[in-house]
């Protein structure tokens, strides 16, 4: 058997998390473009679940690919050669490793595992499968938002050194301060809630122009067609965190992450929860498909303008050349993507705040509710 194509919506690798519930609900089945060659005869296959079919129906066949995940997008690309355009817009490349394509039940919808043992965020593969993309983590500093020469840093990492996550002191211990407390963090938003949170390690962008755009959601929240998205923010406070007190409003530089993950993850909205030692705050922000639109231009002069040709140079060892590829401190539509961004903090609504131990609720039908 040969793949001739595919062009999936998009693909996702999930975390393991002890206790964490399987996100197979969450995840839609996308219609792909596909189609195989068994014994000779090209058999076009609308979707992933039917490939799986065919293939459990021509169990003899052989296959000339390397193995395939159930969804076909989320790959570990081991060459280090950079990688031809079409392999970081939705293609798989001969160098993927996943788990080998099988069959599914159709009333269980299709997901997608690098491996039997996933990848949890912050481990080895999920570093390796980050290198070759601008998550949404990154996003406000390619788009600009940032003084001095954070927009020029973010591109000497991904050109020199993408296989690393090179940040200063003062940055790393935030993020550490993050990383400790958003389990405990999670669990306060779900005794808050009431809602279940399932979680992935990395979910890359699938249509056919974006697959060089990937994410890292903290959590997936619901189940489809309403389902949203869970960011979670422990603020450092300066380096006194057990200081800190949540926010009344939502900062505006977390805009362009949130909008790419729900984007990158096709939902509708995502809950930024922020939590301190001395008290946490809820805000539910909607997806804005027109801010998606303006940023994504600014994300693509970036990463292919900037960012791969670059890489390129290095590579033919035009080593005089790479220099010129060096990004300004702002792009020319920063300002204006900043502005954008302030109104959709601003629309962000409060839906409930705990300080030390009150709870609450803000909305229609929850007005002045209070929970000791």
């Amino acid at each position: 058997m040969r793949l001739t194509s595919v062009r999936p919506r998009w693909g996702c690798v999930h975390d393991s998390r002890k206790s964490a519930p399987g996100v197979s609900g969450h995840i839609p089945l996308r219609t792909a473009t596909l189609a195989a060659t068994f014994s000779g005869v090209v058999i076009p296959i609308g979707s992933v679940y039917n490939f799986g079919r065919a293939i459990q129906a021509n169990p003899n066949s052989c296959c000339s690919f390397h193995s395939i995940s159930t969804m076909t997008h989320a790959f570990i690309a081991r060459s280090r050669l950079i990688l031809p355009r079409n392999n970081y817009e939705g293609y798989i490349p001969v160098t993927c490793t996943a788990s080998i394509l099988k069959g599914a039940p159709s009333a269980v919808p299709i997901t997608s595992q690098l491996t039997s043992s996933n990848v949890p965020q912050r481990s080895k593969e999920w570093f390796t499968l980050r290198k070759d993309k601008l998550t949404t983590s990154t996003f406000s500093t390619a788009l600009g938002f940032w003084k001095g020469n954070r927009r020029s840093e973010l591109w000497q990492h991904k050109v020199f050194n993408p296989e690393s996550d090179c940040l200063k002191a003062d940055a790393m211990a935030a993020m550490n301060w993050g990383v400790t407390n958003e389990p405990a963090a999670i669990e306060h938003y779900k005794s808050m809630t009431g809602q279940d949170v399932s979680f992935l390690g990395f979910a890359v962008h699938g249509e056919a122009t974006s697959g060089w755009l990937g994410a890292s959601p903290d959590g997936l929240v619901g189940f489809y067609p309403n389902a949203g998205i869970l960011e979670v923010k422990c603020p450092y406070n300066k380096g006194k965190p057990e200081l800190g007190l949540p926010w009344q409003a939502v900062p505006y530089y977390y805009m362009p992450q949130v909008q790419g993950q729900m984007e990158i993850m096709d939902r509708e909205w995502a809950d930024l929860y922020c939590w301190t030692p001395n008290g946490s705050s809820l805000f539910r922000v909607f997806r804005d498909r027109g801010y998606w639109e303006l940023m994504h231009v600014m994300l693509r002069d970036f990463w292919w303008g900037n960012v791969v040709p670059a890489r390129q140079a290095l590579m033919l060892g035009k080593v005089e050349e790479v220099n010129s590829y060096e990004p300004k401190a702002r792009h020319e539509l920063t300002g204006r993507i900043i502005g954008r961004s302030r109104k959709l903090a601003s629309e962000a609504r409060m839906l409930c705040r705990d300080i030390a131990g009150h709870v609450e609720f803000f909305g229609a039908e929850n007005d002045n509710k209070l929970l000791v």
